[in-house]
């Protein structure tokens, strides 16, 4: 899997604070950022798919921060209900796959299979993993 980032990534410039929490986003092919870094990620990988997720304490995170019920943010974390019909904006759609890749993680998986508007997304919480990515060098 690969990751682009516009910034190196070394031991310790991963944290819990970013829009989408501690989570880097991979795809199954090279995706091209002007003056970027690619990184793969070629561990062993369990993901989960989002359709499959749940988690009480992190529906009821979605449910505050999109005001919806408890059935609504369950449907927003699985992906049967899009983020962007409940006022969602890029840090909003950010936040919410966060929310999938840290609840992946609280069911036992290391991260997410989802879907985004560049197609197949995997979303894996990488906090204290810095050293797992192997940057490469590829010709866009």
């Amino acid at each position: 899997m690969f990751h682009t980032s516009p910034s190196k990534i070394v031991k310790g410039s991963i944290n819990k604070y970013g829009i989408a929490g501690s989570c880097l986003f991979f795809s199954d092919d090279v995706y091209q950022m002007s003056e970027a870094s690619v990184f793969t990620y070629e561990a062993e990988f369990d993901c989960v798919r989002a359709s499959q997720l749940h988690d009480d304490a992190i529906i009821d995170e979605i449910a505050s921060y999109f005001d919806v019920d408890a059935d609504t943010a369950g449907s927003l974390l699985d992906g049967s209900e899009n983020e962007w019909d409940y006022g969602a904006d890029a840090d909003g759609s950010w936040w919410l796959q966060g929310k999938r890749g840290e609840c992946a993680v609280k069911m036992g998986y290391d991260g997410c299979e989802d879907r985004d508007e560049q197609g197949t997304v995997y979303i894996v919480p990488m906090l204290g993993r810095e050293e797992e990515l192997k940057i490469i060098e590829v010709t866009l």
